[in-house]
């Protein structure tokens, strides 16, 4: 997660790079960000580990995401090659890497996952439940837009990161700095969003992440009219600590309508939203600035998203509540 979801995150120190080289629109060179997710929504059905765990669920997924968001903290070293060596070099020390890790990943993932699958079969609830019911299910419909919406108001606002800066007269390596310090606090932010949904309840735990973001896209917007460090670090801290903390709390939160033998594969196709917003959200940040010439634009649009996703969370918990078929999240 670390090194394949995670050069999204660190892509933001690329772009002023690749733009440079290639002189095209900001749409068309942060589109090569969104193919990654549009990757990650064909391949979103095979959960591979969302049905791995149960008690502490959103503890566990909390930390295998968290190395998506951590990834914000490979941006100094990032962009110091990109500095010294150039982008292609820093993309082939990406490719090395994962290369070496793929034996270990293809040794580890498939034995632990079949003894799970093979003692979840015969259970009479998972009988009475259909993967058709639930897709069907108000739940699952406001669930998949509250999944959908994160990815694409957090890409709007981070994806032009390091330009957007350096143009408000922070240096790229201050730049890249609060990229990193994001990267920690959002890797930790997940584990942290996971165990308060174990504890506290999905419900809550998506209200609360829900409400930092909001806090860190008016810090965000603010610095438009008085850019300074204040609202530098109000932003890196309320929006990145939240910042991919949904998937956490949506395998909390799923346990209100899918059963455990259905569990991955509804996870799954909650996964294609939550990628389809991902590949949108760095392409649509270029359009929006290739067509107004404005970062405000980009940040009012992020906001509007983002309480779009609050307000299919409260769907949710309202119509899960009152189900006959709901379980406690």
């Amino acid at each position: 997660m670390l090194l394949v979801a995670g050069i999204t995150n660190t892509f933001p120190v690329f772009l002023p790079a690749l733009l440079a080289e290639f002189g095209g629109s900001r749409a068309a060179t942060a589109s090569t960000a969104s193919l990654l997710w549009i990757g990650g929504a064909l391949l979103s059905p095979v959960a591979l580990i969302a049905d791995a765990y149960v008690r502490r669920r959103g503890l566990a997924t909390g930390i295998a995401f968290g190395g998506a968001m951590a990834a914000y903290a490979l941006a100094p070293p990032a962009q110091w090659i990109i500095t010294h060596w150039g982008w292609r070099p820093a993309f082939w020390c990406y490719a090395a890497v994962i290369l070496a890790l793929i034996p270990w990943a293809w040794r580890a993932h498939p034995t632990q996952l079949a003894s799970v699958r093979s003692g979840d079969a015969g259970s009479s609830e998972s009988a009475a439940v259909t993967i058709a019911g639930i897709v069907r299910s108000a739940g699952f419909w406001s669930l998949f837009v509250m999944f959908t919406t994160p990815p694409l108001f957090g890409y709007l606002a981070t994806t032009q990161h390091a330009l957007y800066f350096v143009e408000r007269g922070f240096s790229a390596g201050q730049a890249s700095v609060l990229l990193a310090i994001g990267g920690l606090l959002a890797g930790g932010g997940r584990a942290l969003a996971g165990l308060t949904a174990d504890r506290l309840g999905g419900p809550i735990a998506g209200f609360l992440s829900f409400s930092c973001s909001l806090v860190g896209m008016v810090c965000l917007i603010a610095m438009e009219f008085r850019p300074g460090w204040v609202l530098a670090a109000g932003y890196v801290f309320f929006l990145f600590l939240p910042l991919g903390s949904r998937a956490s709390i949506v395998t909390v939160l799923l346990g209100r309508i899918a059963p455990p033998a259905q569990y991955g594969v509804i996870f799954g196709l909650l996964g294609i939203g939550n990628n389809l917003g991902a590949a949108l959200g760095p392409w649509l940040s270029g359009i929006l600035f290739d067509r107004t010439g404005s970062y405000l634009v980009i940040y009012l649009c992020a906001l509007g998203i983002a309480l779009t996703g609050l307000g299919a969370l409260s769907v949710f918990c309202l119509v899960t509540r009152w189900s006959p078929t709901a379980r406690p999240a």
